[in-house]
């Protein structure tokens, strides 16, 4: 032991011995021997005690003979001394026993503590920990979001181990999301998030099964087949004209004209338009790969009345330019003047007369329209931005009197 002595009066005593290397200052010289030479003390007395004597050691004795981490350098640790008959029953455990035990049994085994500090692999990781894991890995757009969405489940299961999560959990859940009056559709876009996180715990080993796909929600929602007829389209363009948003009437005839989905048209910046090409190229679209949106020329004409310079958003908000335009407001107002119902016209016995109108209708229009003149489903799908025909299938409405053109042609095929 060394004692060193400092300028402002203090004593630092330095301790090295058995590969120990201690130092701690003091006011006093005396102090500063004292500790010294306790620590001395233990430091010889600790390798040579034996089982029981541990044993009898509260974790008060452990600390101030110079704590556990001194007892682990010299050799005794006490964690594994305390914990001989649990550490003796886990490692008798097969690797398949192991990852087949449920939390409880982990706990009244000693706890996840005792079987990572025995070496051995268990199931005990809690939900926030997977969901933390899967958003790291994850590699398509829209993560801000998706954040968002399992923020509501790790709200709902975060510290609970993911393998302690079973069908009733899920299921009690659904439940009452229904019986709070989500509808359908909303409470399977939730679902969908706590399944591909039990899909990527499957994937690692973390759980034998994905517990969520067994849990169903009937859809309550379905493909809308409203398309505007030409009469409806042009009070609509008129009312859009008239807005009190000078450019709701440019991003529906973008919209009508080129089927883009209303996000990907909302977060166009004025960069992104190529005005020599006319048109544009979606970096990502809703399915994850990149396409051109070509304009015509009314679009174009309206889109030069606004061009300006920069990284802008060409349909900002007026409240924030960093954000696209909240169009809530300004479409409903529109879809009233022309007309054009917003909610679903019924019969007197509740069943559907006429659609309500939504923006998206507009995509299904474009479909349609391609398909009226001519056009191939592939030629559709990839004007739409579609990875699959059958997507392009839904879009695609034919109305009574075209169904009726096309068996007449077919009966005149026959000579009939």
């Amino acid at each position: 032991m060394y004692i060193r002595s400092f300028k402002n009066g203090t004593f630092r005593a330095d301790v090295r011995l058995k590969g120990v290397t201690k130092v701690k200052t003091f006011p006093t010289k005396a102090s500063a021997q004292e500790w010294g030479e306790q620590l001395e003390e233990n430091i010889r007395t600790i390798p040579i005690l034996s089982t029981e004597v541990v044993l009898s050691l509260s974790d008060d004795d452990i600390e101030s003979m110079g704590g556990a981490e001194l007892f682990q350098k010299l050799g005794i640790d006490v964690f594994s001394i305390r914990n001989a008959e649990k550490l003796r029953l886990i490692n008798k455990l097969t690797k398949k026993e192991l990852l087949q035990l449920t939390p409880q049994e982990i706990e009244s085994m000693g706890g996840s503590k005792l079987f990572i500090h025995a070496g051995k692999r268990i199931r005990n990781k809690t939900f926030r920990e997977v969901s933390d894991e899967y958003i790291n890995q994850w590699g398509k757009k829209d993560i801000v979001n998706q954040v968002l969405r399992l923020n509501y489940w790790c709200d709902i299961y975060g510290e609970r181990i993911i393998t302690d999560i079973d069908i009733f959990d899920i299921r009690e859940h659904m439940d009452l999301l229904i019986n709070n009056g989500q509808r359908s559709a909303t409470i399977n876009r939730k679902k969908a998030v706590l399944s591909s996180v039990f899909k990527y715990a499957l994937s690692r080993g973390y759980v034998d099964e994905n517990v969520v796909t067994n849990v169903v929600v009937t859809n309550d929602a379905k493909v809308r087949d409203r398309v505007l007829s030409q009469d409806e389209r042009e009070k609509l363009l008129l009312a859009c004209k008239n807005s009190k948003w000078n450019k709701l009437y440019l991003l529906v005839l973008m919209a009508l004209t080129t089927g883009a989905r209303r996000g990907e048209l909302l977060n166009l910046r004025w960069s992104d338009i190529d005005f020599e090409l006319n048109g544009t190229q979606l970096a990502t679209s809703k399915n994850g790969s990149s396409r051109i949106l070509l304009f015509p020329a009314v679009v174009m004409g309206e889109l030069r009345k606004y061009q300006e310079i920069g990284k802008g958003l060409v349909f900002s908000s007026e409240l924030n330019p960093d954000r696209p335009k909240d169009i809530r407001t300004v479409w409903a107002a529109a879809l009233k003047v022309a007309g054009i119902s917003a909610k679903d016209i019924l019969n007197s016995d509740g069943s559907v007369k006429l659609e309500k109108f939504t923006f998206h209708c507009l995509r299904h229009g474009f479909c349609t329209a391609l398909s009226d003149s001519g056009k191939e489903l592939s030629q559709i799908a990839e004007m739409a931005g579609h990875k699959s025909i059958q997507t392009t299938m839904r879009y695609v409405h034919q109305d009574k009197r075209q169904k009726q053109k096309i068996v007449d042609e077919l009966a005149r095929v026959f000579n009939l």
